[in-house]
């Protein structure tokens, strides 16, 4: 797919067009940060893997109000005085999610 797109924004008049041939998998290999679909954030849930949730999103109102089952609240402005709470094994994957860019 993504020579696809590389293509038609080649054919829009974009001339410094790059193409990471080795796709998701080898973006996620040399362990590059990602995005993950919300149907993998629920499969991790159901199946109890240890895993860290965070709400990047303004403790009050939105945490308070709802948040993902499990998930720790760091919000975005507060990250460097609450990131003592994160697991110390490096190994745990992080799953971070906040309202989107609006």
């Amino acid at each position: 797919m993504s020579h696809k797109s590389a293509w038609k924004a080649e054919k829009l008049g974009y001339t410094n067009v790059k193409l990471f041939g080795g796709g998701f998998p080898a973006w996620k290999k040399t362990g590059n940060y990602y995005v993950v679909e919300t149907s993998y954030v629920k499969k991790v849930i159901d199946s109890l893997e240890p895993v860290v949730i965070v709400d990047s999103r303004p403790t009050r109102p939105a945490y308070v109000k709802g948040h993902l089952p499990g998930a720790i609240s760091i919000p975005d402005k507060k990250f460097d005085q609450l990131k003592g709470i994160l697991p110390t094994d490096k190994n745990i994957p992080l799953i971070f999610y906040c309202g989107g860019y609006t």
